[in-house]
């Protein structure tokens, strides 16, 4: 994944009836010294026009936000960048929360975490690999990295452990990753039929497109525009 630089994906995070729900494009640049960059567009509820949602660009700790200025796919003109200088701390800010969810997801980091941390984990041949898995939610939440999006999680489930699916090509490039968390929600909630949040990224655009960098004045979009049926089934052989 490395190697590649940078990737497009598309992201669907928790259930559709559930307030933090978010779901939409991204791309991440990645590096031997740990993944610094993304660029999302995931905040819109279903069947809301997907132009819609600001772009938001992390880089390291640091996030811009750019609102979408009027919808539709032809929209050349965007609202003022905001400037976000610590971006972990902006856990009231949803555009930015969602985006540094979306970074940790689908980031190589989290991959690796999955597998390090996996109590035990299943590989199967089928045109590629498919690796199914389970992982105690206090390993995960013990990485420094995404400790952030797991350890709510642990507090609220202890000892319950999180399942995953990896598919790969035959090169390993992932294809896409899906997994169930473990949630609690109150008694009597809307949610509480649902005993954890699903969530999957699929991965697409390997070695496509300029390196995220931070808006300029007159800001565009940085994460790939909408997918193709046929982009999100292709999968780049490996150098």
């Amino acid at each position: 994944m490395i190697s590649r630089s940078v990737t497009a994906f598309d992201i669907e995070a928790r259930h559709t009836s559930d307030p933090a729900q978010f779901h939409g494009q991204g791309r991440i640049g990645m590096s031997s010294d740990g993944t610094k960059a993304a660029a999302t567009h995931v905040l819109y509820e279903p069947g809301e026009d997907p132009w819609y949602p600001p772009d938001v660009v992390v880089i390291g700790n640091h996030a811009w936000v750019t609102p979408d200025g009027s919808s539709g796919a032809a929209a050349a003109t965007y609202g003022p960048t905001t400037y976000v200088g610590d971006a972990g701390a902006a856990t009231d800010d949803l555009n930015v929360s969602n985006a540094l969810q979306t970074r940790w997801l689908a980031s190589p980091e989290h991959l690796a975490a999955l597998l390090e941390h996996a109590d035990h984990y299943r590989e199967t041949d089928r045109a590629g690999r498919v690796i199914t898995g389970r992982v105690p939610l206090p390993a995960l939440a013990s990485d420094p990295a995404g400790a952030f999006f797991y350890r709510p999680y642990a507090q609220a489930s202890p000892g319950e452990e999180v399942a995953f699916t990896l598919v790969t090509s035959l090169n390993y490039l992932p294809v896409s990753v899906a997994l169930t968390v473990p949630v609690r929600h109150d008694e009597g909630d809307h949610l509480s039929r649902f005993t954890s949040d699903p969530f999957s990224v699929t991965y697409r655009d390997w070695a496509e497109g300029q390196p995220i960098t931070a808006p300029k004045p007159s800001p565009s979009p940085q994460w790939g525009g909408l997918p193709s049926q046929a982009d999100s089934t292709t999968v780049q052989p490996s150098a």
